[in-house]
């Protein structure tokens, strides 16, 4: 039979070594605790922030981080990351399919199909799956229906000496999508340089973003504007008096592709976003938000025009061979610092 002060020192050494692998179970559980899912995108932080608390809700313990800024902005964020020896992305996301195709070429970017991308069409999962389209916009002509009394048909009534200083577009050195219809309509047959050139005359107000055209289209600043498609019905939708066409010559699909990254410091999580993207969940959400799902079979957004969608596909290969010259040329003309 043991003595008391021996059953003392005995239950005192067996309280140290708990407390010694307690904090070797702490030190080891935050060392294998999984690091968040850090995403970079253009895309409207609003609609993102609904995905992020969608998507850790259907996976708990993952979290999700969003640095949000234009196209521009982001890559050169991302540039200067690179340079200075690596980024703190796992994810982008973003109105550039350019820049993706600069990166797979570079082999940065992690080829990853999740299953739930089976049904979407082949043409939007770029390059072996190391970039994908999981919802589908559109660059198209929008009018207040206040201002307007004869709806609108063509990108060229943006053109149209009757709304001379009330015509708005977004900056193609901030926004990927206006960008993409800039590098597209200069090689169109019918438009090129001489329709920028009209619409300088026009005196097209050119502001940074497309939620500020959007903005100042529902106020009736601007009477007919260049935007993307799904503020325009999200506007309508919160009653704004404001609608968007399909113009006849096409509206111009805008790619927003997103990838992860090679290196990425939560690689598992990054799928798991995108397999959540390409859900069914994700989709509806998508339509909820006012895109058109890239998957079938899931009903798409509401306030979409009546007449024939028309599909102008972004002119990739001669944005990719002209960029520079688009950039300084569009600067020229407009008179941009």
């Amino acid at each position: 039979m043991r003595r008391p002060m021996e059953v003392a020192k005995l239950i005192g050494l067996l309280l140290v070594g708990l407390w010694v692998l307690g904090v070797i179970w702490a030190g080891s559980a935050e060392v294998s605790a999984a690091a968040p899912v850090t995403l970079y995108t253009s895309e409207s932080l609003d609609k993102v922030n609904e995905m992020k608390l969608d998507f850790e809700k259907r996976n708990p313990g993952v979290a999700l981080n969003i640095y949000r800024s234009g196209t521009q902005v982001v890559i050169s964020k991302l540039q200067a990351e690179f340079q200075a020896g690596g980024t703190l992305a796992d994810m982008i996301w973003m109105a550039d399919i350019d820049y993706f195709e600069d990166l797979a070429r570079k082999d940065l970017l992690a080829a990853y199909t999740p299953p739930e991308a089976d049904k979407a069409p082949a043409k939007f999962k770029y390059e072996g799956g190391r970039y994908h389209e999981v919802r589908l916009i559109f660059n198209t002509v929008a009018y207040n229906t206040l201002r307007v009394k004869t709806r609108p048909s063509s990108w060229k009534d943006l053109t149209d000496p009757q709304f001379k200083g009330k015509v708005g577009v977004a900056s193609p050195f901030y926004s990927g999508a206006a960008f993409s219809t800039l590098g597209t309509q200069v090689n169109l047959p019918g438009f090129g340089w001489e329709f920028y050139r009209k619409l300088k005359g026009n005196a097209v107000v050119v502001e940074q973003s497309n939620g500020t055209v959007a903005k100042k289209l529902a106020t009736g600043e601007f009477s007919v504007v260049s935007v993307v498609d799904f503020m325009v019905r999200e506007a309508k939708a919160a009653g704004s008096p404001v609608d968007h066409i399909w113009p006849k010559e096409g509206a111009i699909l805008v790619p927003t592709p997103v990838g992860i990254l090679k290196g990425a410091k939560n690689p598992e999580g990054a799928r798991a976003f995108l397999r959540y993207l390409y859900s069914p969940e994700g989709q509806r959400l998508f339509a909820q938000q006012g895109y058109v799902p890239v998957l079938p079979g899931i009903e798409g957004p509401r306030g979409v025009p009546s007449e024939k969608l028309e599909v102008v596909l972004t002119d990739q290969a001669y944005i990719g061979k002209h960029r520079e010259e688009l950039k300084a040329k569009y600067r020229e003309l407009f008179e941009l610092k």
